[in-house]
């Protein structure tokens, strides 16, 4: 008889502080939440996510280069991340998840140290381009920078969805160190013999480095007067607090050598698995 009352007593102790738990996450901010679920997320050892990213130029019209890619946390910081084969996913063509996955393609290696992601090991060199698919970093840059977290209506019952909006200069120096990222290592291709851009010809390496310095010039002068825009959606369990879904979309707008207003938009969604 005193067991069964002392179960009684446990459960109905347990229901209370699992329900005062609910109301006192529910009392976070959505910054406060926000920053909760990158906590979580740091302190998980190993799971995996699966999404898609693809490039939009203009203010309308459908999503070209599409990429699908899927990424496996071990450790706690080593990261396996892989390309696959090019799908319809954010064209709303009718095609299955699990079709989006079936073909291998690139396929890099990395390693997070001291706060940062750096590159072990690719299949292919000049592949560095893949890091930026890397929602990790994504989310611990957003969780550094200046921006506004908001909490949206409608979210699916268990979850909450946060509307994050990095500042202008934040979006802007994001969508800067990834270009200048990508063009220091292509003028480092240049100067590597094993590389397919390598020349023996020193006239003709003279010449791509020539190539090189006018572009990387040309778009540092195009970025400086270039308008960036950056939110991300994230869906958080409301029970683990942890990251389900991200979606985030970039938008730059500069001016072209003809004078002429470009946009070009960078759509990403990502599912993360394996909590």
């Amino acid at each position: 008889m005193r067991n069964r009352r002392l179960r009684s007593v446990i459960a109905m102790m347990v229901f209370i502080f699992g329900l005062t738990g609910c109301a006192w996450q529910d009392q976070l901010t959505a910054e406060e939440a926000f920053n909760r679920a990158l906590s979580g997320l740091s302190g998980i050892d190993n799971f995996s996510f699966r999404g898609e990213t693809a490039i939009r130029s203009g203010e309308t019209g459908p999503f070209q280069e599409s990429l699908a890619f899927e990424g496996n946390l071990r450790h706690h910081s080593d990261l396996t991340l892989s390309s696959k084969e090019r799908s319809s996913f954010l064209r709303n063509d009718k095609i299955s998840a699990e079709s989006a996955y079936k073909s291998k393609g690139l396929t890099v290696t990395l390693k997070r140290k001291d706060g940062k992601w750096s590159t072990l090991s690719s299949e292919h060199a000049g592949e560095t381009w893949m890091n930026r698919l890397n929602p990790l970093e994504l989310l611990e840059y957003m969780g550094k920078s200046e921006k506004t977290v908001t909490q949206e209506l409608g979210a699916a019952r268990g979850t909450k969805v946060l509307r994050v909006e990095l500042s202008h200069e934040a979006a802007a120096h994001m969508v800067h160190e990834s270009l200048d990222e990508q063009m220091k290592a292509l003028a480092e291709r240049i100067e590597r013999k094993d590389d397919p851009l390598y020349s023996d010809d020193p006239k003709v390496r003279k010449r791509l480095k020539e190539i090189w310095k006018r572009d990387y010039h040309e778009m540092k002068n195009m970025l400086n007067e270039a308008d960036a825009v950056s939110v991300c959606h994230v869906t958080i369990n409301r029970k683990s607090q942890l990251p389900t879904k991200m979606t985030m979309e970039r938008k730059l707008s500069f001016v072209d050598k003809q004078g002429k207003t470009r946009t070009e938009t960078l759509l990403s969604d990502v599912t993360f698995t394996g909590y």
